[in-house]
């Protein structure tokens, strides 16, 4: 009777754990349909953009469609498809190693500049890129653990900005949510921590790169 009771506990406790794990996946939220992966994704842009919005994109240079996307396109991509909290789509980057929205984006976006152009995708290649930035860059700007204001507090959903500083140094501004509380802390290389609002944690999001650093001043002065 016992190894039957725990049988029966093992499958229920699979049953839930599996429901928590394909809910995490879900192909809608909030209304918007959610690409599984780059390739259902070029097909959604490709079903929602004009025939004449396509053909002004292929008389663009790629550098410009993806200046001219990045907070257009990119952005609706980045907020309605979930990039920032953990969608299927960006689960799937992830797979490939890729964690940044604003990357994502601009995989999404060059991949569809070069398929309505007839160009190979070249996937791989984007990925190494990335790869290759990241790789020169956390190795100075990552926060230490033990330098935080509240340590030993368990975090959740770390974020990176990308920004410039007034004399023209890449900056990265990581954004973590404690796990126990939902509060959020910044940190940056040339400020250090500091605890946000969740409305600051989204003007962070939605700001501007060249303007992100006027917010950092506001918010540390």
């Amino acid at each position: 009777m016992l190894k039957k009771t725990s049988i029966i506990l093992i499958i229920f406790l699979t049953f839930i754990s599996c429901s928590v794990f394909l809910d995490s996946y879900k192909s809608e939220v909030d209304g918007v349909y959610i690409p599984k992966n780059l390739e259902d994704a070029i097909q959604v842009i490709n079903g929602e953009l004009s025939d004449s919005t396509k053909i002004v994109i292929k008389k663009m240079s790629e550098d410009d469609f993806l200046a001219e996307s990045h907070f257009g396109k990119g952005l609706s991509i980045r907020n309605g498809w979930n990039l920032w909290k953990g969608s299927r789509l960006s689960r799937y980057f992830k797979r490939k190693g890729i964690s940044h929205p604003d990357d994502m984006s601009g995989i999404i976006l060059t991949s569809y500049y070069r398929h309505i152009n007839g160009n190979e995708i070249k996937l791989k290649e984007q990925i190494a890129y990335y790869k290759d930035y990241w790789d020169g860059v956390e190795i100075t700007v990552l926060p230490k653990e033990n330098e935080h204001p509240e340590p030993n507090l368990e975090f959740r959903f770390g974020i990176n900005y990308g920004h410039y500083t007034e004399n023209k140094k890449w900056a990265i501004v990581h954004i973590q949510t404690n796990s126990k509380t939902d509060l959020h802390w910044i940190y940056d290389y040339y400020y250090g921590w500091k605890q946000i609002s969740t409305e600051n944690k989204k003007r962070l999001e939605d700001e501007r790169i060249e303007n992100t650093e006027l917010l950092m001043n506001e918010l540390f002065k």
